[in-house]
Order: structure tokens, then sequence, then C-alpha cells
């Protein structure tokens, strides 16, 4: 009887073990896109905002961020440009393609009311391939200065 427990335990260890292991790498998976964006290709930044100011509207600016609202109609693209590490947040979503510096392409679809943070991101423009207007909130981290 004891062996029988001890296998049935080992069993179900297992199913906790390899279920664990598929939300890991679900998880791993759509946080791999993101990061494909953030390699650069060189480390020349280019400004949102002053790239593409028809997109990018400067909402606030201290010495520890700086806040753009992001808009981008269907059908158009923005100029190439770079971020810093950044969080972004969905106010009106739709389907993008980010076109990377490397010829790479990436297609989101990006859903109101969601976040998400990302490291520096490398060169790159962006295309709204949906049929809705993307509105999205960046909040842009500057470095750390001593004064």
């Amino acid at each position: 009887m004891f062996v029988i427990h001890l296998l049935v335990k080992n069993i179900k260890m297992k199913y906790i073990i390899a279920i664990t292991l598929l939300c890991s790498l679900l998880s791993a998976c759509d946080q791999n896109a993101k990061k494909q964006i953030s390699a650069a290709a060189d480390n020349s930044d280019i400004d949102a905002l002053k790239a593409s100011p028809e997109n990018f509207k400067l909402l606030l600016e201290n010495d520890h961020v700086r806040v753009l609202e992001y808009t981008l109609k269907p059908g158009t693209k923005d100029q190439t440009h770079t971020h810093p590490p950044k969080s972004s947040y969905i106010v009106t979503g739709g389907k993008l393609k980010v076109n990377l510096e490397n010829g790479d392409t990436l297609i989101f679809d990006e859903k109101a009311g969601t976040a998400s943070w990302m490291d520096h991101v490398g060169k790159h423009y962006v295309e709204n391939i949906g049929t809705t207007e993307i509105k999205i909130i960046l909040t842009e981290v500057k470095p750390i200065t001593n004064k």
C-alpha cells in the first residue's frame, strides 16, 4: 500500500512540475516577442517626440520621467525612433506591426487596459495595420543623475 501511495504521489508531482513548466514557457514566449524589440543594432538613440511629433504628445516631464501620449491612426506609420526603459498603458487598442532595424517585423494585437514594461527599445518604426485608432500612454524613465 505504501508503494502505491508513493507512486501516486510521484505521478502527481510530475504533473505539477509539467504544468508549472508549461505555464512558465507560455509566459516566456509572450515576453520574448517584446524582448526582441529591445535588442538594438547600434546604441544611437532617436527621440520619438522629435522624430514623430504628429504621433507623440508630451504630457509631463521632470527629472525622473517623461510621459508621452502616442496616437496612430489606421493605415499610418510613425518615423524611426528609439525609447529608453518605459512602461506602456494601452488606452485604445488595435493591431500594430513593429518594424525592427534588422528587417524583422513583429505583430501585436494590443488590448485596451493592459500595461507592460520594456527595457531600452532600439531603432524601429510602427504601423497601424488595424481598423482602429491606437492610443498608448508611455512613461519613459530617465537615467539617475547625481546632482
